[in-house]
């Protein structure tokens, strides 16, 4: 039997794209082997969200080569899209699949006569049953997007914005709970365009309600969603869900000031966002923010940097996960003026050290109080998030139960539990 490694960089689709694959790949007879064991083949599923992310997965491309000379290397993924001929070009790399081709891949490696063209995949031909390692499972409801903000290539890579089938993510969502998944996470590039091509507006309320009716799932919870995204229907279904639609929202911000959201080309500004944040917090319960923060944008000034962290001071964000600017080959960002590393530098750090605050505030609110965590690490301790998508330890736990604990103290950005 042959054995195959399937190595995951970048997002939670990748992740879920991974699972996907290496579910088919079993089924097609091989036997899956860790990333770091000796393989027939190894499947590269990239990230090329970065300049850094395509270096990342070159390396290891180069890497397996040298440590496996005879194994045969598939690269697929975003990088696959937008490096292709730099894979083709490196030693010990046998085929290099598109995005749109992926589901195809686990084929094509058990027959190597096969095209793409003779299987016709759909990108969502790639289904999951279970989701290896995880006690949360990650389901994929959306592909591609739309917007072409100036920093992102992934419009590029993985097309224009489609959906998934309604009953199609129903019946998954299905399966996992059968499998024993207790919180489901859902996921895709623009997940907020979920359902308007089938019905001309955002599915997420409609789908989340069938879902939180499957038997054994606790909690739903979005991966990501745009500020100008939410509407009236998702904050009732959130408000009417007794927590099991999570009450814990990403919502990308990328930065506080005006100018530079323009540049980068997002669909909201300052005021649009702490609006929408004052609509949730009338109608959900204590909700959670998390965000995505870039700093050191071309454009980005001093005082446009002490803009965006007024505002994240103003929201009082649980999590921000802070990103120095870097270019990308193929954006409309790449061609203007980089800001020194050291200014990026100043900035991300000074940023870092308000979001370690901010989180401890956030969390500070629950001590005394009683919070559900889905434990995720079992022992003694054991430790797992909560609704609210805390960090929380527990004298003790199994994994995938869901304990009501008292909070006890802040520890680390979370919560210790009694």
């Amino acid at each position: 039997m042959k054995r195959c490694a399937v190595i995951t960089f970048g997002c939670k689709v990748n992740q879920y794209e991974s699972q996907a694959l290496q579910e088919k790949i079993r089924r097609g007879g091989f036997e899956l082997v860790g990333p770091e064991e000796d393989a027939d083949v190894y499947v590269l599923n990239t990230c090329t969200v970065t300049e850094t992310a395509y270096a990342e997965a070159a390396r290891v491309v180069r890497r397996i080569h040298r440590r496996r000379p005879s194994a045969e290397i598939t690269v697929t993924g975003c990088a696959a899209d937008s490096n292709r001929a730099d894979f083709m070009a490196m030693a010990g790399v046998r085929r290099v699949v598109l995005h749109d081709e992926k589901s195809a891949l686990p084929l094509l490696l058990d027959d190597p006569r096969l095209t793409v063209d003779d299987l016709k995949p759909s990108i969502f031909d790639l289904q999951i049953s279970s989701f290896d390692g995880h006690t949360r499972a990650f389901l994929k409801i959306q592909d591609g997007c739309d917007l072409r903000c100036s920093f992102c290539i992934i419009p590029r890579v993985r097309g224009t914005s489609i959906s998934r089938p309604f009953e199609e993510a129903v019946e998954e969502a299905e399966r996992l709970a059968a499998a024993g998944y207790r919180e489901i996470v859902l996921t895709g590039v623009h997940v907020g365009s979920f359902g308007k091509e089938i019905a001309g507006r955002n599915l997420i309320p409609d789908l989340v309600e069938r879902m939180l009716a499957i038997p054994g799932l606790v909690r739903v919870r979005l991966s990501s969603i745009a500020a100008n995204e939410i509407d009236d229907r998702l904050i009732e279904a959130m408000s009417n869900s007794g927590g099991r639609f999570c009450p814990h929202l990403h919502l990308p911000l990328q930065s506080g000031d005006e100018d530079v959201l323009r540049a980068m080309r997002r669909r909201y500004n300052p005021a649009q966002f702490l609006r929408t944040v004052d609509r949730i917090r009338a109608g959900v319960d204590e909700p959670a923010f998390t965000t995505d923060v870039i700093v050191g944008f071309p454009t980005e000034s001093d005082a446009a940097f002490e803009r965006t962290m007024d505002l994240c001071r103003r929201v009082g964000f649980s999590r921000i996960h802070i990103f120095p600017y870097s270019h990308r080959r193929g954006t409309d960002a790449s061609a203007w003026p980089d800001l020194p590393a050291s200014v990026k530098k100043e900035r991300l750090d000074a940023l870092r050290d308000l979001a370690a605050d901010l989180t401890d505030r956030y969390a500070a609110r629950f001590v005394g109080r009683d919070v559900e965590v889905l434990v995720e690490n079992p022992g003694e301790p054991a430790s797992g998030y909560t609704e609210r998508y805390l960090k929380a330890t527990l004298p003790a736990g199994t994994s995938n139960e869901c304990i009501r604990a008292r909070a006890v103290a802040v520890r680390e950005g979370g919560l210790a539990c009694a």
